[in-house]
C-alpha cells in the first residue's frame, strides 16, 4: 500500500498498547523515543515493558481508547487484535495491529534519529523485514554528526533567501560527508 508520511509530535500524548510481550516492548520503545505517554493493557506483562508504561491495566476495555493519541493492537491473540482494530475504527481512533496490516490504519515504520533529525522507512505493512534493512542501510550512510548538522541548518534558517538556505544546507551536508 502507498502511504503517505506523516510525522506527529507525541510528547505527552497517551497511546493504549494492547499487549504485553516482546512486540509490545519493541513498539513501547519505540513510542518512548517520542515522549508518548503508554497505557499498557495485557493480564501479563513484561517487566521491561511495565516500567515504560504510565498506566498499567489488566485487560482491554474500549472505554481504555477515549483520549488515546492513537492504539496498537499487538497481543498473540488475532482475535483481541481485531476487537481492538474494530474498536478503534469505530471510534476514528488511529489503530496499528501488528498481525493484521488490513486492520491497520496507520504502519509503524523503520525510524532512525539523531536528535531533531528523524528518518522513517516504510514498506506499507508489506515487509518490515525490507523496512528494517533499509533503515540499516540508510543509518550506515549519514554522517554521525547528523544532529549537529541539523542545529546549524537551524540558524541559518531565515536569515537568507529560501534557494541560497536550500543551497548552504546542502553544502553543510556535503562538507560532513
Amino acid at each position: 500500500m502507498n502511504c503517505f508520511p506523516m510525522m506527529i509530535p507525541l510528547e505527552g500524548k497517551r497511546v493504549v498498547l494492547v499487549g504485553g510481550g516482546n512486540v509490545a516492548l519493541r513498539k513501547a520503545e519505540k513510542l518512548r523515543l517520542f515522549g508518548a505517554k503508554i497505557a499498557v493493557c495485557a493480564p501479563v506483562v513484561l517487566p521491561a515493558l511495565a516500567a515504560l508504561a504510565g498506566e498499567k491495566h489488566a485487560r482491554y476495555q474500549k472505554g481504555l481508547l477515549f483520549g488515546a493519541a492513537f492504539a496498537v493492537a499487538a497481543t498473540d491473540d488475532r482475535a483481541l487484535n481485531a476487537a481492538v482494530a474494530e474498536d478503534c475504527n469505530r471510534l476514528g481512533i488511529p489503530v496499528n495491529s501488528v498481525d493484521a496490516p488490513a486492520e491497520c490504519s496507520f504502519y509503524f515504520p523503520a525510524v532512525i534519529t539523531e536528535g531533531n533529525v528523524t528518518v522513517a522507512v516504510s514498506t506499507g505493512g508489506a515487509s518490515p523485514a525490507l523496512a528494517a534493512a533499509l533503515k540499516r542501510y540508510i543509518a550506515s550512510r549519514l554522517p554521525e554528526n547528523l544532529n549537529e548538522i541539523c542545529k546549524r541548518a537551524e540558524t541559518l534558517r531565515g536569515t537568507m533567501p529560501a534557494e541560497e538556505y536550500a543551497a548552504a544546507v546542502q553544502k553543510l551536508l556535503e562538507d560532513e560527508s
